[in-house]
């Protein structure tokens, strides 16, 4: 028979008396923690903490070194048997770089709070930017990650993905949101980043072609809709009308087609078309599309064949945003 538990009616005032109770001991302040306090703090270190991690000790010893650690909100904290339960990676990276640091420290928590340390939402890059004054998506953050991307063994996501990327990452964006904006506003909410991705990059390489006169290209379209031609290609296998025109898919638009079917391919063997494998392969496709290549096989590129994504000008002067452009994008 289940028991039924006697709902405790308590007042405000009988609340706070408890919680007052619960915590009186609980201090808490600013410290300026030397390399000798941090290791005097890291005796107390409990002995079931978590493993440390070199990659967030190397990462904090360079916000530390760059003198871009600030005062936050995680706090070094003991408990009340003075056992260190919160801030050994950040002690440690205080000892390596013999930098005095600040930190909000404290003590006599309940030992039970040791238990949910760091269990809340981490911060992201795309969170970690908009705080810092300049909206973003998490998806656009993904996206411009990825153009930036070298050509290697690991995605742009994994490339630019600490603190010290937020301001290269911010700043790329700055220069490209408006056509963000644009693909947005044409319903792309599922289009996969590295497709958006690939079509930013066509975008802002025609528009730097066009300005520098540099390349001839097998097709007339402009740059923006090149890149929605492409983006609609890929992301349904048919094209869309564009500014109220209708577009067929051209041999010149064959290399965006090849590449939809390589996805189909991809997901039939249940592997999602984001890794730096499929990033390479996009990066060949999209080029050959901006250059109207008429090709019927693609391979993998080596090196990126497009020019440094951060070294191209910003195209938010080009970009004029039309509101009666309809697409099929799904």
């Amino acid at each position: 028979m289940l028991q039924i538990a006697k709902v405790m009616t308590l007042t405000a005032q009988e609340i706070n008396a408890r919680l007052t109770e619960q915590y009186k001991d609980v201090q808490v302040g600013i410290e300026f923690i030397t390399p000798e306090q941090a290791q005097v703090y890291m005796g107390h270190n409990f002995k079931n903490n978590r493993k440390v991690v070199l990659n967030n000790i190397l990462e904090l010893e360079r916000e530390m070194k760059s003198e871009r650690f600030i005062l936050s909100d995680s706090a070094i904290c003991f408990n009340t048997e003075n056992v260190l339960v919160n801030g050994q990676h950040r002690l440690l990276a205080v000892i390596k770089t013999g930098l005095t640091q600040p930190f909000i420290v404290v003590k006599n928590l309940p030992d039970k709070s040791k238990l949910i340390m760091d269990v809340g939402k981490s911060r992201v890059m795309s969170d970690r930017i908009t705080v810092s004054g300049i909206r973003i998506t998490r998806k656009d953050c993904s996206i411009i990650r990825h153009a930036m991307a070298r050509l290697n063994n690991s995605k742009g996501t994994e490339q630019f993905a600490r603190p010290c990327h937020d301001n290269i990452v911010a700043q790329t964006y700055i220069k490209h949101n408006q056509f963000l904006s644009h693909v947005n506003k044409l319903h792309c909410s599922k289009t996969r980043s590295i497709f958006v991705a690939a079509a930013l990059k066509i975008y802002a390489e025609m528009i730097y072609n066009n300005q520098s006169g540099k390349r001839k290209l097998q097709h007339t379209m402009t740059p923006k809709e090149r890149a929605i031609h492409f983006l609609n290609i890929v992301a349904s296998g048919m094209a869309s009308p564009i500014n109220g025109v209708d577009k067929d898919i051209k041999p010149t638009d064959r290399a965006a087609q090849i590449l939809f079917n390589k996805t189909c391919d991809s997901s039939l063997k249940s592997s999602y078309w984001n890794s730096s494998d499929a990033w390479a392969y996009t990066v060949r496709a999209a080029h050959h599309f901006m250059c109207g290549t008429d090709t019927t096989y693609i391979r993998q590129a080596l090196e990126d064949p497009f020019k440094p994504f951060t070294e191209l000008p910003s195209t938010n002067e080009i970009m004029e945003i039309s509101s009666t452009q309809a697409t099929n994008l799904t």
